[in-house]
């Protein structure tokens, strides 16, 4: 690669199923790092001392710790093995989104989309085989005249695939649509003064993978891997600070996650023996049973819930009614459905109907339990009174709140509120407590103005005590500068 350049990506990914045919995806580098080896920075050799055409920007050796790109992506399953197919088969596509930042190097700053074929197979339930190949369409970074895509393709074997440990084996690559990169803007002056040669090689990339997965039977994963790279140019020593020759050709990988597993096909069970021949029918018998209901179960003291009674009965018999209750009244008790009246007390009370045949005298039973409660107590809330900065008149919209505390003190005579002042942290806490119970007391004026007893009303200032926001701010702490009203009842 131009410059010997390593570059290690951290990233996470995720996926979730849409369906039982499709895949939504996505991964995020947050952090990219490019280690660029060659001294100078910039040699005049188009084969390994120029720009990388995947990062064209990078002009330092070590680029440190950046956000890189964003990938999303869809995944639509064609063919699949649990659907009794030959191999399963899927159509991929990708969209890079760059977010890298371009002028730390680490991206192109343009978008790229991929489109890729999948396909894989389970041979003799012990080991898997995938592959794709597919083309990326890469966006032309401003200033620089790049190929427009690359074929990519890929293929790999896990072995055992159902045991909790597999080995795995990958071997993929891409070839780039074209074999050089031209700087069509301003040239890129490397930290060190170098300047890139206008026209750098692209490099074809090939890596082989040998790797280790250790996953549970809950779906948590690890896995370690080794890489090895086929770098076009062998490392000149005469242009870098190490002696580590290899260094270009292998890499690491270490993953963490989750995966639920894959579905797979099981043959259905054999069908159940046919069923034993019925028994004998037993002699006619008399079954009768009620089932008592009620609408609603749960009424207010002296409000009215329907009681129902439903039978089954074997015979067809023409039942008789009668209904019962230790409290409450109710209006028809001999009949199948009545109004049965909550006495002025809370608690259960169960409500019984028996229901008879005259032909045998046999009956049946059943009880149902009302809950008799008391009317819920209303509750007021009411909106704050803001002010202006030093400041205990009342701003015109606060009339529709006070007016509102208005209504509701006329409607309820039982309503008493405390009214608190507040300030912002501004001033010292003996005026601000002064100017708080202004504040207060420019609210009870303007209650008392509108009808509403003195004695119904209590002021009390808080200062700067309490505050409701953040104090270090002002567009939070114009916020403070208030007055709340605190509601009581008796």
């Amino acid at each position: 690669m131009q410059g010997y350049t390593n570059v290690g990506d951290f990233d996470g990914t995720f996926g979730v199923g849409v369906g039982d045919r499709a895949e939504i995806f996505g991964a995020f580098l947050f952090d990219t790092r490019i280690d660029r080896d060659t001294y100078p920075l910039f040699i005049n050799d188009s084969s390994l001392g120029g720009v990388i055409d995947r990062y064209p920007r990078v002009n330092q050796h070590w680029t440190g710790d950046n956000i890189g790109d964003f990938y999303a992506g869809a995944k639509l399953n064609l063919w699949s093995e649990y659907r009794l197919n030959p191999a399963a088969i899927a159509l991929r596509g990708m969209v890079k989104l760059p977010t890298a930042d371009k002028d730390a190097g680490n991206g192109t700053g343009k978008a790229d989309v991929s489109v890729d074929l999948i396909a894989s197979k389970e041979l003799a339930r012990t080991v898997e085989w995938a592959g794709f190949g597919g083309y990326e369409f890469r966006g032309k970074p401003d200033g620089f005249d790049t190929a427009q895509g690359a074929f990519r393709w890929g293929t790999g074997i896990g072995f055992p695939s159902r045991n909790i440990v597999r080995v795995t084996g990958e071997l993929n690559g891409y070839v780039p649509s074209g074999d050089s990169a031209t700087i069509t803007g301003s040239r890129i002056v490397g930290t060190d003064g170098t300047i890139s040669p206008l026209l750098s090689d692209t490099e074809h990339i090939t890596r082989a993978t040998v790797g280790l997965t250790v996953q549970s039977k809950k779906g948590f994963f690890f896995g370690a891997g080794a890489s090895w790279n086929v770098p076009s140019k062998a490392r000149d020593t005469r242009f870098t600070d190490t002696g580590d020759l290899l260094g270009d050709y292998y890499d690491w990988q270490f993953r963490i996650g989750y995966h639920p597993g894959v579905r797979v096909w099981v043959p259905p069970p054999p069908p159940p023996p046919p069923p034993p021949p019925p028994p004998p029918l037993p002699a006619p018998v008399h079954n009768l049973t009620v089932k008592a209901d009620c609408n609603p179960c749960s009424v207010e003291v002296g409000k009215s819930s329907t009681v129902t009674a439903t039978v089954q009965d074997s015979t067809s018999c023409s039942v008789t009614y009668r209904w019962t209750a230790p409290i409450g009244t109710l209006a028809q008790p001999a009949e199948r459905q009545t109004l049965w009246t909550a006495p002025q007390q809370e608690g259960s009370v169960p409500v019984t109907v028996t229901v008879t045949c005259p032909t045998d005298n046999k009956t049946a039973s059943d009880t149902v339990n009302i809950q008799v409660t008391r009317p819920p107590v209303r509750t007021y809330t009411f909106e704050d009174v803001y002010f202006d900065f030093d400041r205990y008149s009342l701003r015109p919209e606060a009339t529709r709140v006070l007016d509102e505390a208005v209504t509701a003190m006329r409607e309820n005579a039982t309503l008493r509120v405390e009214i608190e002042g507040h300030t912002c942290s501004i001033g010292t806490a003996e005026y601000n407590l002064a100017f708080g119970d202004r504040r207060a007391n420019a609210v009870k004026d303007y209650l008392v103005s509108r009808g509403v007893t003195a004695d119904r009303l209590r002021t009390v200032s808080y200062g700067e005590e309490r505050p409701k926001y953040d104090n270090s701010r002002e567009e939070t702490r114009r916020l403070n500068r208030r007055a709340a009203l605190v509601v009581n009842l008796r």
